[in-house]
């Protein structure tokens, strides 16, 4: 989840566009991890003298790391604790765009350093995917510290996110979210959840996205079945809401229920309370997904 995030931080500082997020995306399944960035994430080098290592590249025949070491740049034990690392994801969104030269390692270099003091992350946050990492992440992203039921909102979301990952895929980017009261719904899935507290949950999206969303939690395309993709879509929030009923009966002791669902379509819809509109822009398109806020 930390490579969809730091995307969705790149793009909202306007150093990456969505088209380029797509394409790395797509292109970093086919990424190597290179030293210089490892080496940059790590503290160990800054940019400059990644560079003056790729630069002399050019005229001997040595590996990077050797390089590195007989410059004085680290050390032979400091580039061994590099290679035996595990590449993480966000570090191969970063590697892609730098080999696309949408970044250049100056760039990477201090968008990831701006990245970690701006969401208050440590190494060891962005390496892991314990659940007080993401939701902290979740958080600094969405500024929901100050909003009502800030706890249920980050939870929620946090679990949204996880069976993104898991049901759809990883080729996606969210954008910071936007509080509503009502929206124009092309297509539109609602589902309430009641009990401890109550929430209004809704995904909706055009009518090509839609059934791409569908397609792709379904695994299979759907031909002329005419609101099979209703269903489909229905079935993602389901397991959304029912994972969240459940973690949150466990953790908290909540009781939550969820009514039944109800699709909408071509009609604007309001809300009674505050919702959030967390838009989430993946290769087909872009898909919001509303919970409301108190």
């Amino acid at each position: 989840m930390f490579a969809q995030f730091f995307g969705g931080y790149l793009l909202h500082k306007k150093l990456v566009t969505s088209e380029d997020l797509t394409q790395a995306f797509e292109d970093k399944k086919h990424t190597r991890m290179r030293l210089g960035v490892l080496a940059i994430n790590a503290g160990l080098m800054t940019a400059d003298q990644v560079e003056h290592v790729n630069i002399t590249q050019q005229s001997v025949d040595k590996r990077f790391g050797d390089l590195a070491v007989e410059l004085g740049y680290v050390t032979e034990e400091q580039v061994d604790k590099l290679l035996s690392q595990q590449p993480t994801e966000y570090l191969l969104l970063g590697q892609t765009l730098v080999n696309n030269g949408v970044l250049s390692n100056a760039q990477f270099e201090q968008a990831i350093n701006d990245y970690k003091t701006d969401n208050e992350l440590t190494d060891s946050d962005l390496e892991g995917s314990k659940n007080e990492s993401l939701s902290k992440l979740v958080t600094e992203f969405y500024h929901l510290e100050e909003a009502s039921n800030a706890r249920m909102l980050t939870d929620y979301v946090t679990m949204m996110f996880k069976n993104i990952i898991r049901f759809i895929d990883t080729d996606f980017t969210p954008l910071e979210a936007i509080v509503i009261r009502e929206f124009d719904a092309e297509n539109l899935i609602e589902q309430r959840i009641t009990g401890s507290y109550d929430a209004v949950t809704c995904i909706t999206a055009d009518k090509d996205v839609y059934y791409e969303f569908a397609k792709r939690f379904a695994g299979e395309n759907f031909g002329d079945i005419t609101g099979f993709e209703n269903e489909t879509v229905g079935e993602f929030l389901n397991v959304v809401n029912g994972l969240f009923a459940v973690n949150q009966s466990n953790e908290g002791g909540a009781e939550l229920t969820m009514t039944p669902q109800q699709f909408i379509q071509d009609k604007k819809i309001s809300f009674e309370k505050p919702a959030f509109c967390i838009p989430v822009v993946f290769s087909f398109g872009e898909v919001d997904f509303i919970v409301t806020a108190e």
